[in-house]
This record gives structure tokens, sequence and C-alpha cells, in this order.
């Protein structure tokens, strides 16, 4: 079967590009170079294609700036200018920026066999004064956008302290009554009448509306308490002298009562709140001042990363300066971790090492044992068990850890 040959690759030269690249930013509007040698039909046609581009490719928007062009270069007033340029973006149509565009590109004004032979320009000029005075009361919308923006500013908004000493204010309702009910009939004015613990609780006072709730009655507390021990000045007793020694002392009873309501729903909050998550702190941070040996040639020995220690339940050693293996076994319910140089939460009497006489011959034993084999690899080393102490140093490989 006959393979078919590659398609020969076409150098693209640098002419080509520059080409390409100036058709892309080239302006295709229509010209009107030769609309003076057009006979009728050819000049309708050219107008009608004219008119269709602008349409295709244009909004009334995108065409607006041609208008002001077109009115700049007529010599209109500044004024003009000026008022057309702040009517609504909306308001201008295609069919007047097309116009424009074809005016400014060379289109006669005027010609005997096209529009009854009336002005083009003056067609333009009517359609700008009509938007002009139709869009007389149209609104800056950025200057509008500008003057909300500067309102808002203006507009006070409240702290969130003072909002919690409003919302605190407007829970004393009952409180306020109570005590204006003193002030009208003192005799009748019992304080055990009113629950005021569970008054608050029912507003849902919270701890920040209590401190200021409290705060607020503490003044007129203090001028009791201050009256009550007979060292108040004159002036203290001349303003309260319209009550008894048993009024006073009941109206003491009632800011007691509230001063007593606002501490405990004060001292509530803090038992209930619930306690700040400690940060988990990155487990390479925990490990960073652990020494021990990575690797031991002559052994061929590696040690595995110290972060896998933490939340493990076994871990497996070699110091190959003391020829001891041990094991680190985590104490029941708990798992292993580190703290500085040493291994923390191990049970000290199932942590245990013995010194190895071959090490080379029980280190290669050790490694191809699986988990049911080493839970029984220190008893079949003939040698004492040494209890560990959690200390990890320079000479200790960190062979193995188990979950």
């Amino acid at each position: 079967m006959a393979t078919k040959a590659p398609a020969k690759k076409t150098r693209v030269t640098k002419k080509q590009v520059i080409a390409h690249r100036t058709r892309a930013v080239k302006d295709h509007s229509p010209t009107w170079d030769n609309s003076e040698a057009m006979d009728t039909s050819q000049f309708l046609r050219h107008f009608h294609t004219a008119m269709e581009y602008y349409r295709l490719e244009f909004s009334g928007k995108d065409l607006k700036p041609a208008i002001i062009k077109w009115m700049t270069s007529v010599e209109c007033t500044k004024e003009d200018i000026a008022a057309f340029k702040k009517t609504r973006d909306q308001r201008c149509g295609v069919t007047m920026g097309a116009i424009a565009s074809c005016l400014l590109r060379g289109m006669p004004d005027v010609r005997a066999d096209f529009n009854d032979g009336r002005s083009t320009s003056a067609w333009l000029r009517a359609a700008i004064v009509k938007i002009v005075e139709d869009g007389k009361y149209d609104i800056d919308e950025e200057e509008e956008a500008a003057k909300a923006e500067s309102n808002k500013k203006d507009v006070y908004t409240p702290s969130i302290q003072e909002r919690v000493r409003d919302a605190a204010f407007g829970m004393t309702e009952e409180i306020e009554d109570a005590i204006e009910g003193f002030q009208t009939e003192p005799e009748a004015f019992d304080p055990k009448a009113f629950k005021v613990l569970n008054l608050l609780k029912g507003k849902g006072v919270k701890a920040a509306h209590a401190r200021i709730i409290k705060d607020f009655y503490a003044r007129d507390l203090s001028e009791l308490e201050e009256l009550a021990s007979g060292k108040a000045d004159e002036q203290l007793r001349e303003g309260y002298s319209h009550l008894s020694k048993k009024q006073v002392k009941n109206l003491i009873a009632f800011y007691q009562e509230i001063a007593s309501a606002c501490d405990m729903l004060t001292q509530e909050a803090k038992v209930n709140r619930a306690p700040r998550a400690k940060k988990a702190v990155p487990a390479e941070k925990i490990v960073a001042k652990l020494k021990y040996m990575k690797t031991n040639e002559p052994l061929k020995l590696v040690s595995i990363s110290p972060t896998d220690i933490i939340g493990s339940k076994e871990l497996w050693i070699f110091n190959t300066k003391s020829r001891k293996i041990g094991r680190y076994v985590a104490e029941e319910y708990k798992e292993l971790g580190v703290k500085g140089t040493t291994i923390t939460g191990f049970d000290a009497n199932l942590s245990v090492q013995k010194t190895v006489r071959k090490p080379e011959e029980k280190l290669k034993e050790f490694k191809a044992a699986g988990k049911v084999q080493l839970r029984k690899f220190l008893d079949e080393i003939n040698a004492t068990d040494t209890k560990m102490n959690g200390r990890i140093n320079e000479e200790t490989i960190l062979l193995k850890v188990q979950s």
C-alpha cells in the first residue's frame, strides 16, 4: 500500500507577516474617493453598502465620537458640542453615526440624484438638535454614581460598641418600668417581686449587654449604699429626703439584684464559652530538634523520616555505638510523640532494648521480618532486657514504625 508523502511545509516570510498585521489593523470603513464618477445606480448601491457596514460593525454608542468629530470639522460651537456630549449614548442612532462617518470620509453633502438634492449635513444637524433637546435633562451616570458614593460616605454608621449599647438599653424596659413604679408608689414596691435574672434571660441578654446594664445602674446603687451607710453628704441626703429608710433599703435590694443578675450572666458566658481550638503544630516542626543518624554505610541502614513517629504505636531503633536494638511501645490509648530529642507517650515497662552480638545478621533478619515475627523478635535475642529512657542521639538509627 502506497503511503502518502508528507505535505511540504511552506515558509512564511517576514513580508507576509507584515502584510497580515497591516490587514488586521487596517480601517475597512467605506471610502468615497470616486463618488463624483459614480452614476446614480452606483452611488445608491455604494451608499446602502456603507450603511449596512456600519449597522453590522458598530452600535450608536460606538459611532458617537464620529458625530462629535464631524461637528468639530464643520465648526459647530463648543457649547453645542458639549451639549451633545452630555446626552446619553443610547440616544445616538447608528444611521446618524454612519452618515457622519461617510461625510468625514468624503461623501458629497449634496447630489442632485440623491435624496431629492437635499443637504445631508442639514439632516444630520437637525438630528443632532433633536437629540440635544430630548436629552436636555439626561443625567450623567458617572457623575451621579460619584455623588451616590460620596453620599454613602457621609451617612453615619454606628460602631459595634454603639450598637451593643443601644441594644442593651432596649433590654432594660421592664427594669425602668419597675423603677418608675417605685417612684410613683414607693410604699407598695417589693423588690422580691421582680425576677431580674429571668427577665434578662428572656430578653436574650449576652455578656456584653450585661456589663453595660450593670454599669448603667452602678452609680445609683453606689449613691444609695452611701446614703444607707450614714456617711452621705448633705446634698445627697437632701436628694433622697422624701424616702424612708425602708424604702431606701428596698431600692438598694432591687439594684443589687440587677448587679447580681448581670454578674451571673457574665459568668455563665465564660463557663459556656467554647475553648479556643489549639492550632495543630506541623510534624516537621515537632521533630526539628530530634538528633538521629540518617544513614550507616557499614550496616547498610537508612533511617525513616522522624515525622512518621508522630501518632505511631511502635518505634524500632538501633544504636550503632552500643549495638542495642530496641522497641518503644505507646501507652494504652495513647500514641508516640516527640519533644525535643526525646520520645514521648511510651510505656516504660513494655519499651525495652537488648544488645546484639552480630548486628549484621540480626538486622538482616529484622528487615525480612513481618509484623507477626516482630512481636517475638526481641524475645529471641539471648540478652538482658534494658528499659528505654526515650533519648535519641546521633548514633541512633530509626528503623521502623508501626501504627
